[in-house]
């Protein structure tokens, strides 16, 4: 079923896009201007909230355009630092995956079972191509050319870029994953996919073929690299370090309460930062794994924290509204506010601090201060 799903291209369009509106993005915006390109020192103040009519899901700064997904399956488009509204791109169904971009293409991963990939010109307004498949929950990994994605039923396969043809694909019964929720991670020749039940393989960009498996402890938090090692976080307090060209153990951090689910891992220098549901904000020496410094928040972290090297802190949201900064150094609490809903996700921009919280909204928030400067 899954083989003819991906032969009916026409048919996808009708059940992935059948209510679409178009992005309406202005000529030049996917470019950044180099004077806009500022970084800002906390305090930082709301400069706008938007509504987005669903729970949030993700967001991709592209430029002056920001992209946020909701669980209705809605891309959202507003431009910045305005927050103008710029159009909805309706796939109809759950995103909740990040998406990505390459110029002017933006492509969507869609959790929809006889769907997986949209692929849209965010200038020429219309569908490029789609690939149907069996839902993709897990973000996507580019290449200069090629997408490379994972289902969540464990099928992995490369596509161009420009046409969405297949490169390579390898099912099920030979990468021997199941249920993939993580974001893979591509680092020298591997692309690195893990799944929801702690099964870990690294395959060939070039061909698909495994090189090397590992099995560790359930993994939904997106995997990074710091170009030698790939970090992975489990649900069960366990923070683990890869050799990437083997998949030898390099150290393993561990908690003693194995319900602690981690956010994904933040790599700054030379320290690894993670989060956890237990309120916990840790950092890690990145190539031992021995604990710096931790901070006790008041409630449950699932939005994976944001370092801002050249400001020199970690921000970190909360599911209780709080937002704060921590020096990245100590962990010391530099500054904190208060939000309208949970904490989701934090994601950077030249224009500021992007925040996705509950129940449905999106902020912009900005230095209140005149200590902003060029990086």
């Amino acid at each position: 079923m899954g083989f003819l799903r991906r032969l009916l291209p026409g048919l996808g369009g009708l059940l992935i896009l059948g209510g679409c509106r178009s992005l309406q993005v202005p000529p030049g915006a996917l470019m950044l201007p180099a004077e806009d390109r500022w970084v800002a020192v906390p305090p930082l103040m709301v400069h706008w909230r938007r509504d987005i009519e669903a729970a949030p899901a993700q967001a991709l700064v592209a430029g002056r355009i920001l992209l946020v997904t909701n669980r209705k399956g809605e891309v959202r488009a507003f431009e910045l630092p305005e927050g103008r509204r710029r159009g909805m791109l309706d796939l109809g169904r759950d995103v909740s995956g990040k998406p990505a971009r390459r110029g002017a293409l933006l492509l969507v991963p869609v959790a929809l079972d006889d769907a997986s990939i949209v692929a849209y010109d965010l200038y020429r307004r219309r569908v490029v191509w789609r690939r149907m498949g069996e839902g993709v929950e897990a973000g996507l990994v580019l290449t200069d050319s090629v997408v490379y994605v994972a289902e969540r039923w464990g099928r992995v396969y490369a596509l161009h870029l420009q046409n969405g043809r297949e490169h390579w694909l390898q099912e099920p019964s030979t990468t021997r994953l199941e249920g993939v929720r993580a974001r893979p991670v591509a680092v020298g020749d591997w692309l690195v996919v893990a799944d929801k039940r702690g099964r870990v393989v690294a395959l060939e960009m070039q061909t698909g073929r495994p090189r090397w498996r590992r099995q560790l402890w359930p993994v939904y938090a997106d995997l990074i690299t710091d170009g030698h090692h790939v970090f992975i976080s489990t649900t069960r307090g366990r923070l683990v370090a890869l050799q990437a060209a083997s998949g030898a153990v390099v150290w393993t951090y561990a908690l003693p309460d194995t319900t602690v689910r981690f956010t994904a891992p933040v790599v700054a220098g030379q320290m690894v930062y993670v989060a956890g549901g237990d309120g916990m904000v840790r950092a890690l020496e990145r190539t031992t794994g021995t604990l710096r410094w931790s901070w006790s928040g008041r409630a449950a972290i699932a939005a994976t924290p944001v370092a801002d090297t050249a400001a020199g802190v970690l921000y970190v949201g909360d599911l209780r509204n709080r937002l704060v900064a921590l020096e990245l150094t100590t962990g010391q609490l530099r500054w904190e506010t208060n939000l309208q809903g949970g904490i989701l996700a934090l994601e950077t921009s030249a224009f500021g601090l992007v925040v996705l919280a509950r129940p449905r909204h999106v902020y912009l928030l900005r230095a209140n201060h005149d200590v902003a400067t060029h990086p």
